[in-house]
């Protein structure tokens, strides 16, 4: 457990790499002929478990810290792909697995062990895939080949594994047609499709990306990728410097594709004042106002956003709730019971969340073994009157492993 204390932040950090970005990129640079440069791919639990994956498929590994040296266009070196916790990984590389003719099992651990996989299912059986699970959650067992065809795609509970196809696709032998119906998180998949043209590939997009055309037998071409700053992550400390203080993040691109990015004008509609200067982010406390936000395409901001919201006066309004269930915990439940224990007025009503902001007296917060939940009771508390304990504190491992680490600096510790 860990103890944050309420107090004033102040100061300048430099965002988590994104995992988000990290993954896509890795698992292009695994398809590659070649050798790929990936910088600034940091160290979050979810990134060392596609490292472990793609070295499985046949991948060759060095790790220099700041970069990683990525040579790919091998074949799988076992039977077992261990996806660790990351929900992406797993959905992603079932569709990459399916490129080989070989029987492969993805495996996952902690909640994503109970995740359903039915997408993966689905879409993979369209191509002729044989897949098997248990009872719709992992382990998934796939035998390929992938040759191309036609599928109509579920992108209503997550956008994973239709990246996972963009990303395998290009490297069958024949033609795709994707027909995506109810696509959520539709800023993650425009990023797939970054990722595929940095590394050379062709995928026709519709503008609202319902379909998509992905020509078959392409190659992959190794490439250098400079991996972007997590706006996931960086979401925590922007709300620190909105609520307590004063903060600087760097590392963020502001015409990023990441779905996240859309904190600033969360921010924004409770009163703050995000403003660049020379590419950093600059936030400072300011009094802050109930507001409405549809956090349908980028529910992993809800964490901190309630921990914003608890600190705006008036009651603020999330859209999206229906997106939280399966994920590392239920969310929803989860914020309600940590957050309202630390004398948070939270309810939800249907796909709505309602935070009425209140003063916190603090106390103790459950992480659910949830990275964001853990962020955001340690936000939380910097405008609480006793601090709050973190149980179950190292989750943030996960996403964000030096979180604590930034905080403390920030708090002057």
């Amino acid at each position: 457990m860990i103890q944050i204390a309420p107090g004033p932040v102040s100061g300048r950090l430099r965002a988590p790499a994104s995992k988000s970005h990290a993954q896509r990129v890795l698992i292009a640079a695994a398809l590659a002929e070649g050798t790929s440069r990936i910088l600034n791919p940091g160290q979050s639990a979810d990134v060392r478990a596609c490292l472990s994956v793609i070295q499985a498929l046949g991948a060759q590994v060095e790790d220099r810290g700041a970069e990683l040296l990525i040579r790919g266009g091998g074949q799988p070196s076992s039977d077992v792909l261990d996806c660790g916790e990351s929900g992406f990984c797993l959905r992603s590389t079932s569709a990459v697995a399916a490129l080989y003719d070989r029987r492969l099992t993805l495996q996952g651990h902690g909640s994503l062990a109970t995740r359903p996989v039915d997408m993966v299912v689905d879409a993979l059986r369209q191509f002729g895939v044989l897949v098997e699970t248990r009872g719709g959650c992992p382990p998934v067992i796939i035998q390929g080949p992938l040759r191309g065809g036609r599928a109509v795609v579920d992108g209503s509970s997550s956008s994973q594994f239709l990246s996972g196809l963009l990303l395998a696709l290009p490297r069958a032998q024949g033609d795709s047609e994707l027909e995506v119906k109810n696509l959520r998180s539709g800023p993650y998949v425009q990023m797939t499709l970054d990722v595929l043209k940095a590394f050379g590939l062709r995928a026709e997009a519709t503008s609202d990306l319902s379909a998509f055309r992905i020509p078959g037998r392409q190659a992959y071409r190794a490439a250098l990728v400079d991996v972007e700053g997590d706006w996931s992550g960086a979401a925590f400390p922007l709300v620190a410097g909105a609520i307590a203080g004063e903060v600087a993040v760097e590392g963020l691109l502001p015409h990023s594709a990441q779905a996240d990015r859309a904190i600033l004008e969360a921010l924004e509609a409770a009163g703050a004042t995000p403003v660049w200067e020379g590419g950093i982010l600059h936030i400072r406390e300011t009094p802050l106002k109930a507001f409405d936000f549809d956090a349908t395409d980028c529910p992993d901001l809800f964490p901190p956003l309630a921990a914003l919201a608890c600190h705006c006066a008036g009651t603020t309004r999330i859209l999206g709730v229906e997106r939280l269930k399966h994920k590392e915990s239920d969310r929803a439940t989860a914020l309600l019971k940590e957050l309202g224990a630390l004398g948070g007025k939270l309810e939800v009503q249907g796909n709505t969340m309602l935070i009425t902001g209140a003063s916190l007296a603090g106390g103790t917060v459950d992480s659910h073994n949830d990275h964001r939940i853990a962020m955001a009771g340690a936000v939380a508390a910097l405008r609480s009157k006793s601090g709050v304990v973190i149980e179950g504190e190292g989750c943030v491992a996960k996403s964000y492993p030096e979180f604590f680490e930034d905080l403390a600096v920030l708090q002057g510790r």
